[in-house]
């Protein structure tokens, strides 16, 4: 999915792509977009880093104000931590963790599966993922007195609720450009049909 956006963008240059011609055009993307929220946009331009502070900022508030509304809805009040502050720390770890993957997960050796079953170390991301206190280092800086396991029993939660939303986005970013390439596809075998028939 990424390799699709990036090749329909110029000032894409840290994304290493196959040699395979693109299917959609600039027109494609940009209708691929404009049937979802603006929130994908934002998805999309930072994982292909374009203007990459920019919409990481606009994501951030977007599922910064979700995470307030989830903590209000489960009456959820952290006792060492303002909402605000709680709310903003950890969507900046679990953001961070999301678009910085460490690396390939060692286990599955990057695939996501290992003997044709998810790989149950990294979830089927197969990516190494960020431990507890890297996450409260990143998302908590000035707060030495936050532990591990206070972002585990305390954030865990949340983590995983992000986590959740980023993925929906991404699943909901590839359904709709399958959807275009699928017409795409459609159109040339219409338009090879026709030429051929032409040839008759």
């Amino acid at each position: 999915m990424l390799e699709q956006f990036a090749r329909l963008n110029a000032k894409t240059v840290s994304l290493k792509i196959s040699g395979n011609l693109p299917l959609l055009d600039v027109t494609d993307l940009c209708g691929v977009l404009a049937l979802l929220d603006e929130h994908h946009s934002w998805y999309i331009y930072a994982m292909i880093e374009q203007r990459r502070a920019y919409n990481m900022e606009l994501l951030h508030k977007y599922i910064q104000q979700l995470v307030i509304q989830e903590m209000r809805k489960r009456e959820f009040k952290s006792r060492k931590v303002k909402l605000m502050d709680f709310a903003y720390g950890v969507t900046k770890a679990a953001l961070f963790a999301h678009f910085n993957p460490r690396g390939k997960c060692k286990v599955c050796n990057g695939l996501g599966f290992k003997a044709a079953k998810r790989c149950e170390h990294c979830n089927g991301k197969g990516t190494r993922e960020y431990n507890w206190s890297e996450k409260v280092q990143y998302g908590f800086p000035s707060r030495r007195d936050l532990t591990r396991d206070w972002y585990r029993k305390s954030c865990g939660y949340y983590d995983q609720f992000i986590e959740s939303i980023l993925h929906e986005i991404a699943a909901e970013l590839s359904e709709k450009l399958n959807k275009v390439r699928k017409q795409a596809i459609a159109y040339k075998r219409l338009e090879s049909a026709v030429l051929f028939d032409d040839d008759l």
